[in-house]
């Protein structure tokens, strides 16, 4: 037998004993026995009935509402045994039972007070009058209040008593205030306060002024305003008074009243001017 022939051989008897090894997969139903196929039962299975005459669903729905609220209340999940659920069990009742205790004594107290109207009349009627008399306190107080600030606002009627409440302001250049002044911040002021008529802050522009009108010195009146000064200009302005006098603010003395007639302002007098 040659080389060629021996190698077919054993590659045969390979292959035979391989296949020999290898096992068909088993089809449903095919029989390989027989060669044939057959029907393919399946196995019945047993239908399992729940005992249900042992279980409540409305005491395990309870049950669950009560673990449910227990591990709300201690941020754990409870066990289910027994004694677990009889604790969270009677926790719910001691929380109802405060529940019940809490509105007994709400109505309690409603009850009592409704026992008592004529107290509660009385303290009604106690609360309203002191309320009244609260109320009168404060309508007094404003009336005193309103008629203060009306003496202060009243338009004054006396212009030599009102022009007398700087007497004795000092002079003080540039100054208007009833501390300190000078002659045209003065004259400034009395005339606004009094008449209401602005004037400028200054003894020149107050002669100039258009809306003043020359007034002779035999018919000076009460509230006209007097000028003294030189050859040049205006440097003094006072205002007249009954009795030939005129108050106004001198830079010695401050604020005072002096006869029209003094040397020395007589010889300096340049006119007078009526505003009002």
């Amino acid at each position: 037998m040659d080389l060629k022939n021996r190698v077919f051989i054993g590659i045969v008897l390979i292959c035979s004993l391989i296949l020999s090894n290898c096992a068909f997969p088993v089809r449903p139903g095919y029989n390989r026995k027989s060669g044939s196929y057959k029907r393919y039962r399946v196995p019945k299975q047993e239908t399992v009935i729940a005992d249900t005459s042992t279980v409540n669903s409305k005491e395990e729905l309870v049950q669950e509402e009560i673990l449910a609220a227990a591990s709300k209340n201690t941020g754990k999940v409870p066990s289910r045994d027994s004694s677990a659920i009889q604790a969270a069990v009677e926790q719910k009742q001691d929380s109802t039972k405060i529940q019940s205790d809490t509105t007994k004594v709400t109505n309690k107290a409603t009850d009592k007070i409704a026992d008592k109207p004529s107290e509660n009349a009385s303290v009604k009627s106690a609360e309203k009058q002191t309320e009244k008399n609260a109320n009168k306190a404060t309508a007094k107080k404003t009336d005193k209040s309103t008629q203060k600030q009306t003496k202060r606002t009243a338009k004054p009627t006396n212009l030599e008593k009102y022009a007398k409440e700087w007497l004795g302001a000092k002079y003080v250049y540039g100054a208007a205030s009833k501390r300190k002044t000078d002659c045209s911040g003065y004259v400034m002021q009395v005339y606004k306060g009094f008449y209401g008529i602005s004037l400028d802050h200054n003894a020149q522009h107050i002669y100039d002024d258009g809306r003043g009108y020359s007034i002779k010195r035999t018919k000076l009146q009460e509230g006209d305003l007097v000028f003294f000064g030189n050859f040049w200009k205006i440097s003094h302005v006072g205002i007249y008074l009954k009795g030939n006098r005129f108050i106004h603010a001198s830079t010695s003395n401050g604020v005072v009243i002096t006869p029209m007639n003094d040397n020395y302002w007589s010889s300096k007098y340049k006119g007078a001017r009526r505003f009002k």
